[in-house]
């Protein structure tokens, strides 16, 4: 089904503000001291909405660098030079996957293409609004083949738990690594996790999320065949153990060249939003799925954005507030790769579109915007990343819900 497009989103007798639809805040944003074509767009926000975290995995020629913006206001600006992991080897591809803390101060980057597709990923914390590498590239131990770790990664809210994913892990059938942090030393907790339940090669962990809380962790997969994608979902209790069966979203429509999920999690990681770019012949659409009492169940029916042009491609991306009732979806396809965003809010059961798709002005050629999207923990800030913006240099577009209060 097609949700249908609201304004408003929130009665004003809940006691939660109105949303209106959201409007660019400002021009696009360009790190400055990219070298090449960058690549910039990977997009995270901290939970409050005033630090963000921009990849760019092709600066360099492809040892990867990210970019640190902050708010003051209504305007962003750069906070220090761009940062790039001082133990890097090869083409690392640093900024293929970024997150952020809920406060803003600690940031992972994940570089998949380091030490020849081993992959591994980057830690950096800010103090007195001085950014630093802490501590050396994290590379989880027991893995096979190439890896790729750094694929995907995700972070708790207190900075304190990461996990990283490597869809190349054991000749495709992929894993995830958890580390922890106590006193600014980062190890390891456990062996690599492996969602099982599932017979072939499925790149788990090209996609992940891990809740704020840290305490539940879902993994994506990415096939390259006829199907339809799963995706497994860990709890930390005494240990990660996986809670179920594999979850797959009902009246999907694979495609035949394969299927991609993107995902995203709620603070208490008690709902989760799936997104799959090449249903129904590269539409792209949308899953909700709920956990009661340990039990994960799909919340209604699949929903796809209304107001795309082509085959957008929606689901790419998937962002969620902290609160689980607003989400944000990219589909970078849109309108012949210029690409757009969608944002949809939950309003007593019922997910309904919030305004028209988002598209960033000034966008120079086919920027595929929203081919990454982050969300402040309220939801009223999205980020929107067009890697493909002029030339490939990339850029990021900022866009503020309005409010009638």
């Amino acid at each position: 089904m097609s949700i249908s497009e609201r304004q408003d989103a929130q009665d004003k007798t809940s006691g939660y503000p109105v949303f209106a639809p959201y409007a660019q805040l400002g021009s696009k944003w360009i790190g400055s001291g990219a070298v090449g074509s960058s690549n910039q767009g990977t997009v995270a926000i901290s939970a409050d909405g005033s630090t963000a975290v921009v990849g760019g995995s092709n600066d360099s020629e492809g040892t990867g660098a990210i970019w640190i913006f902050v708010r003051s206001g209504d305007s962003w600006t750069q906070q220090g030079a761009k940062l790039t992991g001082t133990d890097c080897i090869g083409a690392t591809g640093l900024g293929t996957s970024v997150a952020i803390s809920e406060d803003g101060n600690t940031v992972i980057a994940g570089g998949s293409g380091d030490n020849g597709l081993v992959g591994a990923a980057w830690v950096f914390t800010r103090t007195s609004g001085i950014w630093t590498q802490q501590g050396n590239k994290l590379v989880g131990s027991g893995y096979s083949d190439g890896p790729m770790q750094g694929a995907a990664v995700g972070i708790s809210a207190d900075g304190n738990t990461v996990a990283i994913g490597g869809d190349g892990d054991g000749g495709a059938v992929g894993a995830v690594w958890i580390f922890i942090r106590s006193a600014g030393v980062w190890s390891q907790a456990g062996s690599k996790l492996v969602g099982s339940g599932y017979d072939g090669n499925v790149s788990q962990g090209s996609a992940l999320a891990l809740s704020g809380d840290g305490q539940t962790l879902v993994i994506g997969s990415a096939l390259e065949v006829l199907g339809t994608a799963p995706v497994w979902v860990f709890v930390n209790s005494g240990g990660w153990q996986q809670q179920g069966n594999y979850l797959t979203g009902s009246g999907g429509v694979p495609d035949p060249y394969g299927q991609n999920t993107s995902l995203a999690v709620s603070h208490d990681g008690n709902t989760f939003v799936l997104g799959e770019n090449q249903d129904n012949d590269q539409t792209g659409a949308v899953w909700i799925f709920t956990r009661t009492s340990g039990i994960w169940s799909q919340d209604g029916s699949k929903f796809v954005g209304s107001g795309a042009t082509g085959k957008a491609g929606q689901g790419g991306a998937v962002a969620i507030s902290k609160d689980g009732g607003t989400i944000a979806v990219g589909g970078d396809d849109d309108n012949s790769d210029q690409g757009a965003v969608w944002v949809f809010r939950n309003n007593s059961g019922n997910w309904l579109q919030v305004g028209e798709k988002l598209v960033g002005t000034g966008a120079s050629g086919s920027a595929i915007q929203g081919t990454s999207v982050a969300l402040s923990g309220d939801g009223r800030t999205i980020l929107s990343g067009g890697p493909g913006d002029n030339g490939m240099n990339g850029a990021t577009w900022v866009f503020a819900a309005q409010f009638i209060d």
